[in-house]
């Protein structure tokens, strides 16, 4: 789920889309368009006793039958107009959609660009009834309102569609937190787009200086849990705080046995009136406890614990480049690229770039991961893909929609930043050295993620919260009256 004021060349089955320039997006996605046609695998019924031979062959019948070339003969010739932003899920897809256009018939025109124009765009065409889009992208605090106002196209109806259902493909493959997200009140609108559960990283490589570690416990009287290690458990906020005070250089300064010829900063506080603000007071906020506004409508910002979370938000701008007020996810992806950084809240979809030695030479294969600090809970971020119930596509949109989350698609597009949302593809082996699949596996296996409640009130609460945090990084307000303000918003919002 990110939002990039950078670019990418992007190409799409041949044609390039100029989106910019300097984003992790443009890695992968200088593609070679001559894609190899995707294979199917096709199952093979066991032999079982003759008394239930008549109902297995015709099981075995049905999901053989079934096929995507002859699923698609009906919508050959139709164009799906698919609106994404341009980071890594959406290249990496793009790098893909070649094959099914191949094995359709079915043209994909591929938008991608800024994901906070994109989410205005849909919503605009959805609230005037124009049908310019096919299948969107939208980020859970979208879903409530794509729900509540019914301008999603339900997706069960085409599930349970013999036709259009690959009987390989079943919702319950996909990590269970994602699916709650896309849902409405029960009902399923929505097909995954990605899993981005947030997460820290922090330079592993520096931490195991053991004159580093030394100084570290004679300045702090503990020994730091950013200990050089792949993984680490950081099991309080305050010591990932105490590790970005102390890892902090001046340049000329030494910091493990190099003299720096630039700033190392210890961490990053975004404080720009910017989306990444929200998420990354959100993740301290869950898992010291709090969240922000209950699946019942009951707003948490007047809680001490969210008082506690933006005062150690507030805290790490000590320890931050000093342009924290104009900083994003952008920033804090391309700060910690360069090596300025130690740590930074981090997310799925970019980490993929700091392990790309071409990408990111200065910090690949020194990058170490943890969860967030306190009970470890986050939130189960993830986009999802919605059919606009405008749109006159809507049976080829779920066709690549349901392709694209296939296991065979998942499986090759996660080597280069896909952020599966497969449970079946996470478990494999071949991503066991993966910092973050180790993480995910950990978040899914002992149930700390948080699936954010699917409000319509999200719309207008996102620029509320943007505005009072960002006033109070700025010290435009001071943090009490900052969530003071967002606390009686919430009240008035959702009393609507």
């Amino acid at each position: 789920m990110r939002e990039s004021q950078q670019a990418a060349d992007i190409c799409l089955g041949g044609t390039i889309t100029r989106i910019g320039q300097g984003s992790p997006a443009h890695v992968i996605s200088q593609q070679d368009p001559g894609a190899v046609m995707l294979s199917f695998r096709r199952s093979i019924c066991a032999v079982i006793p003759l008394a239930l031979s008549f109902f297995t062959n015709l099981a075995s019948t049905s999901a053989e039958a079934w096929d995507l070339t002859e699923a698609a003969k009906p919508y050959s010739g139709a164009t799906v107009n698919m609106a994404c932003e341009a980071y890594a899920p959406c290249i990496a897809y793009q790098k893909l959609i070649p094959e099914f256009q191949k094995a359709t018939g079915i043209n994909v025109h591929v938008e991608a660009g800024d994901i906070g124009q994109i989410q205005q765009q849909i919503l605009t065409d959805a609230l005037t009834g124009t049908q310019i889009y096919d299948l969107v992208q939208i980020n859970p605090f979208s879903t409530g309102v794509w729900g509540g106002q019914k301008f999603a196209t339900p997706v069960q109806p085409f599930l349970d569609d013999a036709k259009l259902r690959d009987p390989s493909f079943k919702i319950e493959d996909i990590v269970p937190a994602l699916v709650t997200q896309m849902k409405y009140k029960g009902e399923l609108i929505a097909m995954p787009y990605s899993f981005l559960p947030p997460f820290g990283i922090y330079r592993k490589d520096i931490a195991a200086d053991p004159g580093e570690q030394a100084a570290f416990k004679a300045k702090f009287g503990y020994d730091t849990p950013f200990n050089g290690d792949k993984i680490v458990n950081v099991d309080d906020w305050q010591k990932w705080t105490d590790a970005a005070s102390f890892f902090g250089r001046k340049a000329g300064e030494k910091l493990a046995g190099q003299t720096l010829d630039h700033p190392v900063y210890g961490t990053a506080a975004a404080f720009k009136r910017h989306l990444t603000v929200i998420f990354d007071y959100e993740r301290m906020l869950l898992s010291m406890g709090g969240e922000m506004i209950s699946a019942d409508g009951k707003e948490g910002f007047s809680s001490p614990v969210a008082k506690k979370a933006l005062d150690t938000m507030l805290s790490w701008r000590a320890y931050s480049p000093p342009s924290y007020r104009e900083y994003t996810w952008d920033e804090e992806y391309a700060d910690f690229c360069a090596g300025n950084l130690f740590s930074v809240p981090s997310w799925a979809d970019s980490t993929a770039f700091f392990e790309m030695p071409k990408e990111c030479p200065k910090v690949a294969g020194k990058v170490g991961y943890f969860l967030h600090p306190g009970n470890h809970k986050t939130v189960s971020e993830g986009h999802a893909f919605v059919i606009p119930k405008q749109s006159q596509n809507k049976e080829a949109a779920f066709l690549l929609a349901q392709w694209l989350a296939s296991k065979d698609v998942q499986e090759r597009c996660e080597a280069f930043g896909c952020a599966t949302f497969r449970k079946d593809v996470l478990a494999q082996s071949k991503w066991d050295d993966s910092g973050p699949v180790q993480l995910f596996r950990e978040m899914i296996a002992k149930n700390y993620l948080y699936p954010r409640p699917a409000l319509p009130e999200w719309i207008e609460m996102q620029q509320v919260i943007m505005e009072h945090l960002s006033a109070a990084g700025a010290d435009q307000e001071k943090p009490d009256v900052a969530l003071n303000a967002i606390a009686e918003k919430a009240k008035e919002v959702m009393k609507k």
